[in-house]
């Protein structure tokens, strides 16, 4: 390489250092002051906290989160205030806000609940024996066998009814041997002793047309037959063929299924508006889609101090014997309309178990939500609840996306109690 050429590359490295050089000298002094922002007043910050964990992480100062994560400044100017929730309406439609009015109109009521069914205790009938004997014969053999009314149970053997027996036979022809001119009085005698013989053996519970049966027999019969006083099911059988049996012994039982009792469990806050004589509607899964119906005939007295529940007695027509004892039934009970109520839907109403809150769109303000501290009644059908105190007819309430709202109610709140206390310690 020439002389001449090397003092050419030399003269370009040294013009390329002056003109950086003259660029970084340029970028910090007449650069910033020709690009440099017009000056503003500083913001404040309000609070610090961690946007996932929400109030519980506000404070006043900065530092790490419970997270781990560095806590985030909130500016005075973005921390909101007033009354209220805004929301922007494109957030709005995300969140799927819905709303509903406030009605006044009457309130359908059913009370649903679940009930057994029973024997009515005017349905059970106890058969006993009023004299000594023997179960000569048992037809009545199997619990739970259907018998009709009238129908010959068992046949007893007593030596006490074979003598009562023998005294309606003798004072029966006694009777028909009678001279035609024979004395009243003695005619009256003799009528007197055919009835004391009859009353005796019908005070043993022998059935009139066994009687007559006996009176007219030349020579009493060894046994008696003991008939059903009900149509019904047998139950609680106590003896077999061959059984003593000893006045006043409960020989079996007889139940009537003809009408059954349903008994149901109602809660407290409900039984204003329970009374005799309601339409009761039941289905139970032995006939699926059959309704069975009837009315409340008792109200129990008692209320039960574990469930806070009364029991509520309908009785329901059992014709064909399609209900059992014991079975389960859905109840509904068919309440008169509430009148003149304030009603709005169930779902636009928050329970938190401390108070009840409702959100109502401020008409003034498009995306503005107040909050609203209500006080509810009876919940009917349809999904509506009626609303004692809170609201009036014609507000616009939140029945959707609610809780994504209370949420930043809540959060707002917990900002705006921090806000306040920070500048009253100040």
């Amino acid at each position: 390489m020439t002389t001449k050429q090397l003092a050419w590359i030399a003269a370009a490295v040294v013009l390329s250092v002056l003109v950086v050089v003259s660029v970084r000298v340029h970028h910090s002094t007449s650069a910033p002051a020709a690009a440099a922002p017009p000056a503003r007043q500083e913001r404040k910050i309000a609070y610090w906290w961690d946007p996932m964990l929400g109030p519980s992480s506000i404070t006043n100062h900065p530092g790490k989160s419970a997270m781990g994560m560095d806590l985030e400044p909130v500016y005075e100017d973005a921390a909101s205030s007033g009354a209220g929730v805004r929301i922007d309406p494109r957030i709005e439609q995300n969140m799927g806000v819905k709303t509903a009015p406030v009605v006044r109109g009457s309130l359908p009521m059913t009370v649903r609940t679940v009930g057994m069914l029973q024997v009515p205790q005017p349905g059970l009938y106890d058969l006993t024996v009023r004299v000594g004997g023997y179960v000569e014969k048992l037809y009545a053999d199997t619990d739970g066998m259907r018998v009709t009314q009238d129908q010959v149970l068992f046949d007893l053997y007593s030596p006490d009814v074979l003598v009562a027996e023998q005294e309606l036979i003798t004072a029966t022809k006694s009777l028909a041997a009678l001279d035609a001119n024979a004395s009243p009085e003695v005619r009256g005698d003799a009528h007197a002793l055919v009835e004391s013989a009859r009353r005796k053996l019908a005070l043993w519970d022998i059935d009139p047309q066994d009687i007559d049966a006996i009176a007219s027999a030349d020579r009493p019969p060894r046994t008696v037959p003991i008939r059903s006083p009900a149509t019904g099911y047998l139950a609680d059988k106590a003896v077999v063929a061959g059984s003593a049996v000893q006045p006043g012994m409960l020989v079996m039982r007889i139940e009537d299924h003809s009408t059954l009792w349903l008994d149901t469990q109602v809660y407290e806050g409900q039984l204003s508006l329970m009374k005799p004589g309601l339409p009761v509607r039941a289905t139970v899964d032995a006939w699926p889609g059959k309704v069975f119906t009837g009315k409340i005939t008792f109200l129990y007295p008692h209320l039960d101090h574990l469930t806070r529940t009364r029991t509520v007695r309908a009785t329901l027509d059992n014709p064909n014997h399609e209900l059992a004892p014991g079975m389960y039934a859905s109840v509904e009970i068919l309440l008169s309309p509430v009148p003149d109520v304030i009603l709005v839907p169930r779902e636009a109403v928050i329970d938190t178990g401390v108070k009840q809150i409702a959100f109502v769109v401020d008409p003034a303000s498009p995306g503005h939500f107040l909050p609203r501290n209500v006080r509810t009644g009876l919940a009917g059908d349809n999904d509506q609840v009626q609303v004692l105190e809170g609201l009036s007819p014609g507000e616009q309430v939140v029945t959707s996306g609610q809780f994504l709202i209370d949420v930043e109610s809540r959060t707002k709140e917990a900002v705006d109690k921090f806000l306040a206390g920070s500048s009253s310690s100040k």
